[in-house]
């Protein structure tokens, strides 16, 4: 599959799950579970400390020269709540637009969770989980339209 085709596959899931989450908001409701593209298993217990071991700082530096370059990898990153949408399907589901600080220009990471979290917009988090490139949204203005990195969280603390 080439670079574009990928690109448009990207764009055609994210906005089923767009889609989904707005019918869901709208009070409709579906016989088809949401997708678990963008999700992994929430890790929990025992498993915690070593899920956290093998995620690797996201070099941001390596991220902006090359973004597809970690897509698949286990990283760790830490950064601000911005934005965030708790939505329940059949399963609980949060959203998430993470700001990094002390990083120029700006940059915004968009974050899945299979799970609803009690921190709340402004927190400063820790992510662990997989990256992934290219993604959008349009819940924000000012990052509407622009490919964003993709964090698929596992484990989520607070900073």
């Amino acid at each position: 599959m080439d670079k574009k085709t990928k690109i448009l596959v990207v764009f055609v899931i994210i906005g089923a799950v767009v889609f989904i989450s707005y019918m869901s908001l709208a009070g409709l409701s579906f016989e088809n579970k949401e997708s678990d593209f963008f999700y992994v298993p929430v890790v929990t217990g025992d498993n915690i400390s070593a899920y956290k071991n093998s995620c690797a700082e996201l070099n941001l530096s390596q991220v902006s020269k090359d973004p597809f370059s970690l897509v698949g990898k286990k990283v760790k990153l830490t950064g601000q709540i911005y934005k965030k949408e708790y939505t329940d399907f059949e399963e609980a589901r949060t959203f998430m637009v993470i700001k990094v600080p002390d990083f120029s220009p700006e940059y915004y990471i968009l974050l899945f969770y299979s799970s609803n979290i009690p921190f709340k917009e402004g927190d400063m988090i820790t992510v662990y989980g997989e990256y992934y490139y290219p993604a959008q949204t349009d819940v924000i203005p000012e990052i509407a339209n622009m490919q964003l990195s993709v964090i698929k969280a596992g484990y989520i603390e607070k900073a």
